[in-house]
């Protein structure tokens, strides 16, 4: 697979003023890296109500097992994405991942302008919210 996604139709565009393009947007391509497009999904499965917060603390976050995990494949301006999240209790684990595929599938071609073709979603844990901090006086 290809280090960057580029966008659909960008190859069938001219390259400049001299091939008769009159708009700018006809004059070039778009291409996203691929750890561009994992950050665009990460960020969209957080914004999801009932996914729980990513651990970046602890083990987890230095072992890099931590949720939610994404995993972006693609091929030309085509995306296919492999999302694993943890869910909130109690909240349903299907409309979860439900709420999941829909926003990344958004993001993705809201802001990397690529064909979502696929989001597959795995709930693999399932964790309570953690109770506010209350702040401390010294």
């Amino acid at each position: 697979m290809a280090d960057t996604a580029t966008a659909p139709g960008a190859a069938d565009r001219g390259a400049g003023p001299a091939s008769g393009a009159d708009d700018p947007g006809d004059r070039g391509g778009l291409d996203v890296a691929d750890r561009v497009l994992e950050r665009i999904a990460r960020r969209a499965v957080g914004e999801v109500d009932g996914v729980a917060p990513s651990a970046s603390g602890g083990l987890a976050g230095l072992l890099g097992s931590g949720y939610p995990s994404v995993e972006v494949q693609h091929a030309g301006g085509r995306v296919r994405v492999l999302v694993d999240v943890a869910s909130l209790w109690p909240r349903p684990a299907a409309s979860v991942a439900a709420g999941v595929r829909e926003a990344v599938a958004r993001r993705l071609s809201e802001l990397a302008a690529v064909r979502v073709d696929a989001v597959q979603v795995t709930v693999r844990d399932v964790v309570r919210p953690r109770p506010p901090q209350e702040a401390r006086v010294r």
